[in-house]
This record gives structure tokens, sequence and C-alpha cells, in this order.
């Protein structure tokens, strides 16, 4: 005949069953941990590889356009590099959420991201793919192509951009008169503006500052600055809409 737990063995059987219940949760917090660490090595990985990279496409793709005696040869680098690029966008993905039974029926509201608009004032539009190509790096971001100073300030006005890049060399009015005439309109006096030119003269930059861009790179501009600024005036900007 069995014997008859006692309370006494109940409760010690319930309170090794709270030990190990504890002991799992820390298992899985652990080792969510570890997962998301790992991966954020290779997001941070993608991520600095992805600019170089994102140039050669860039630059292959304006070549294949050019120069016909070599569309072969650029056609395999294009192909070799969007295939890195599928590789990359792959590391990029979000883990999917590790879930234990006591949360599996919970259901969680996701919100959508936030995409800025960046609005980019330039006459030659493979600069401007070029440019939104280096921006694919940030999902997050639309990139709107204006090739004239006055369709630049129409856009502007219209669609309230979070961040502005504009060229100087406009073929109607100087990029210099649309900087002013942004920072003197009610609805645009607030955008940040990043100046990108191959004006390298100092009183000229002195002056674009003076007159209230944000920042001044000289072209050909250096990808990392140009992202780093991008990510510094969009994380502000989050922060405002999110108050």
């Amino acid at each position: 005949m069995s014997e008859i737990p006692s309370i006494a063995d109940l409760e010690r059987a319930n309170h090794e069953i709270s030990q190990l219940r504890d002991q799992l949760r820390k298992a899985v917090a652990e080792a969510a941990r570890t997962r998301e660490e790992s991966h954020q090595k290779l997001q941070n990985f993608a991520r600095e590889f992805r600019v170089p990279l994102t140039t050669v496409l860039g630059f292959s793709d304006i070549l294949s356009a050019t120069d016909k005696s070599h569309r072969g040869e650029l056609n395999q680098i294009a192909t070799a590099g969007h295939e890195l690029m599928q590789l990359i966008k792959n590391l990029e993905q979000p883990l999917p959420a590790l879930t234990n039974n006591e949360h599996a029926n919970e259901t969680v509201d996701v919100l959508p991201p936030l995409v800025h608009r960046l609005l980019y004032i330039e006459d030659n539009e493979t600069n401007f793919h070029l440019t939104a190509r280096i921006l694919e790096d940030r999902p997050n971001i639309e990139a709107v192509w204006a090739p004239t100073g006055e369709q630049g300030i129409e856009l502007a006005c219209k669609h309230s951009p979070a961040l502005i890049l504009l060229d100087l060399n406009l073929p109607d009015i100087h990029g210099s008169e649309v900087l002013v005439r942004l920072r003197h309109n009610p609805l645009t006096t607030q955008i940040p503006v990043i100046v990108l030119s191959a004006d390298a003269s100092p009183s000229r930059i002195e002056r674009m500052l003076q007159a209230g861009a944000r920042n001044y790179l000289i072209k050909p501009f250096d990808i990392k600055r140009l992202l780093c600024f991008v990510d510094e005036i969009l994380h502000g900007a989050a922060q405002t809409a999110a108050v």
C-alpha cells in the first residue's frame, strides 16, 4: 500500500517546483540575452559592411549606364553585390521573440516604425540616386528628390520633411537663396538643412552655417560622416515626435 503524502511533502514539492520555475526563467532570460548580443554583433557588422557595398553598387550602376564596353563585367559585379546586400538584409532582420507558456497567448500591440521623409534638393539625378542608395542603410528614411530650388521649397512646404539635403549650384536659384527662403518661411524655418557642395571655400562654408545650415559637407563627402549627421538629426526628430 503506497504511503499518502503529507502536507509537508506537498509543500516541499511545491517549493521545488517554484525553484525549478525560477531557474527556467533565468535560463530563458540568459539565452535570450546571449542570443540578442550575438545578433547585435552581426547587425553591427552588416551595418558597417552595407555602407561601402552601397557605394560600390551605386558606382557600378552609373558605369553600367555609361560604359557599354564593360557592361558584362559590371553586371557581374552588380549581381554579386546585390546577393551580398540580400545577405546583409537577412542579418538585419529582428529576431523572433522568445516566449514561454505563461505569455504565449498574450497579444502585443506593435507600433508601426516611424518613417522620416528626407528631401534632397539636387539638380543631378545621378547624385540623388547614389545618395538615396547610401541612405538605404536607414530603412526608416524615405528620400524625396527636387531637381530645382523652387521645387525644393515647394516640396518642403508641402511635406515638412524631417531633414533637407541641399546642393548649392542649382539650375534656377542658388542654394544660398533656397536656405534663406527656407529659414524665413514659418512652415520650414525649423527643418534642419545639411549642405552638400563641391565649394570648399571657408568663406562659403561660414556664410551657409551663419545663414542657418546645420552642417556643411564637401563633395565628394564622407559617407560615414553624412550618416552620422543624419542619425543625429533624425534621432532628435524622433524624440520630439514621441513627446
